[in-house]
């Protein structure tokens, strides 16, 4: 008789988990993946639960000893419905997302709107199920925990299932369906259990209302399918273990030929062109051989669409060109999309810091180490900016070999406070170190490309600016080359934090930075996907 309960317990914080785990997913393309998205889904869900619990045991005095299992029945329906429409609710966030809000306003905000109402009708089964499983006061403790337990060991295997398996093969979209039928299923169970022993009029009107339910999910379930395959400009999308994947021809600089843009969630990672630019920090790739005269052993740390990896293939042809990736789809992506094949790079699938940190490795040296990971939302990986992480970097290289970190920020102003924090970082491990900024103001928000070099031969000023306009006729280097004596007079650059494995604050510091770039790009995003 109680198998019942305890099945359902089971199911229900399976259930629970892989709806929390999977809305991180949902949310990633409409505001980013950072803590400040993780800290609102997390936040919200338990708020939910917490309301649901109340109201669950509300309902629990006032009708489950009338109505039986039917209150608990009647609570999958509602549950299995919510559910259900996180999807198509997730579509329609403009009028939050566009308004002139903070980023930490924005995710609450999106999260409450999606997955408060889900939260609450999850949360109001489990004091149901309890009430009904038990019938007296007795070993009330040992009851609760059998039921706690098993709601906690399904909760368990949700995160591993969605984790390792749902959300690669099924999609996020497909998870949340997935758990909306698991509740219809729960429903019908007790539903038809229990429907017989009411009135002929209550089970005519319990039927006709899930009709209308199902009609309803149909309808929705149409609709937005349709509404998703008419964009005629996605070429290939997908949904990976890391990331909402699309690629995306849309020509956003017509005059440097077709253009291809690799989505990674909400942002742009890499602008594949067909006719040579002069625009992007990827076309820094010359600049090391003002450094260093053998430039033999590269190692680029995330590979996006490999246009920095394929620029420097280009421009250094007998080199040894390795890139570490975290996300095992994005070679295959690169060679079906982005002409990958046609060059001689390796692809390592790991995280950089677990690569770096590999004993049976540590003689490995290399001359340029470039970092050009992100996160979603122009965060660079907090891990891949501290002081160890840099320092280590700096043990493998050889004796003039170079370091490289791309980020986007503003040398001065408001938004100034994650150059100046990385760049003190930098500092401290590589006191030889020069900056390469890709904008004219230094108010705004650009790519900054800080250089940090092994050795301790400085270059002035003058001297670089020479050798520069050699290596690259166009000046292109050599305007973009930040003279420090903007940074280190007037108001220029505040000493910023060091960041460390215990104290690394990207987010925080971010946060009136991803404001205003959140702004103004989410109105090119949705043109260019729409």
């Amino acid at each position: 008789m109680n198998n019942k309960y305890y099945l359902s317990t089971f199911v229900v914080g399976f259930s629970l988990m892989t709806v929390e785990l999977t809305s991180s997913r949902i949310v990633a393309p409409i505001i980013g993946s950072s803590i400040f998205t993780w800290t609102s889904v997390i936040g919200t869900i338990l708020l939910g639960l917490a309301i649901g619990n109340l109201i669950g045991g509300k309902i629990t005095d006032k009708y489950s000893k009338i109505y039986g299992e039917l209150v608990l029945a009647i609570s999958m329906l509602i549950s299995s419905l919510l559910v259900y429409l996180i999807i198509p609710l997730s579509k329609n966030t403009d009028l939050i997302v566009e308004h002139s809000l903070s980023i930490i306003t924005v995710s609450v905000l999106v999260c409450i709107f999606l997955f408060l109402l889900p939260s609450i009708s999850i949360g109001i089964i489990s004091p149901i199920i309890f009430d009904l499983y038990v019938n007296d006061i007795r070993n009330i403790g040992k009851k609760y925990a059998i039921l706690s337990g098993l709601w906690s060991f399904g909760s368990i295997l949700g995160v591993f299932i969605t984790g390792f398996y749902f959300i690669s093969k099924i999609g996020s979209s497909g998870t949340i369906y997935l758990i909306s039928v698991v509740f219809l299923t729960l429903f019908f169970f007790f539903f038809i259990k229990n429907i017989r022993k009411e009135d002929p009029l209550l089970r005519n009107k319990l039927i006709f209302t899930i009709l209308i339910f199902i009609l309803f999910l149909l309808s929705i379930y149409l609709f937005y399918n349709k509404e998703l395959s008419t964009s005629s400009k996605i070429i290939h999308s997908e949904e990976t273990e890391y990331y909402d994947l699309k690629v995306v021809d849309y020509d956003l600089y017509p005059f440097l030929g077709k253009n291809r843009i690799l989505f990674l969630d909400l942002d742009s990672h890499s602008i594949s062109t067909r006719k040579e630019s002069k625009l992007f920090y990827t076309d820094i790739y010359p600049v090391f051989s003002a450094f260093s005269e053998k430039i033999n052993k590269i190692h680029i740390i995330g590979a996006g669409a490999y246009t920095l990896p394929i620029n420097l293939r280009k421009h250094y042809p007998n080199s040894e060109i390795s890139v570490s990736e975290i996300d095992p789809k994005i070679e295959k992506i690169g060679n079906d999309y982005f002409n990958l094949r046609k060059y001689n790079i390796s692809t390592e699938i790991t995280d950089a810091r677990i690569k770096f940190s590999k004993i049976k490795d540590s003689t490995e040296k290399y001359d340029l180490i470039f970092g050009d990971a992100y996160n979603s939302f122009i965060s660079v990986p907090w891990h891949l900016l501290t002081k160890e992480f840099v320092a280590s970097l700096k043990n493998r290289l050889n004796d003039d070999g170079i370091y490289a970190i791309n980020f986007i920020g503003s040398i001065e102003g408001e938004n100034s406070k994650i150059f100046e924090s990385i760049y003190s970082t930098v500092n401290e491990v590589f006191p030889n170190n020069y900056i390469f900024t890709f904008g004219y103001d230094y108010n705004k928000i650009q790519s900054i490309t800080i250089l940090g070099i092994k050795n301790d031969k400085f270059i002035e000023q003058r001297t670089l600016l020479n050798k520069l306009s050699k290596i690259d006729s166009s000046e292109f280097l050599s305007q973009r080359l930040l003279d420090k004596k903007v940074i280190n007079s007037g108001k220029g650059l505040r000493k910023g934090i060091v960041l460390t494995d215990d104290l690394s604050p990207i987010e925080y510091m971010m946060t009136g930075l991803m404001e205003e770039y959140f702004k103004f790009y989410l109105p090119i995003y949705n043109k260019i996907i729409s």
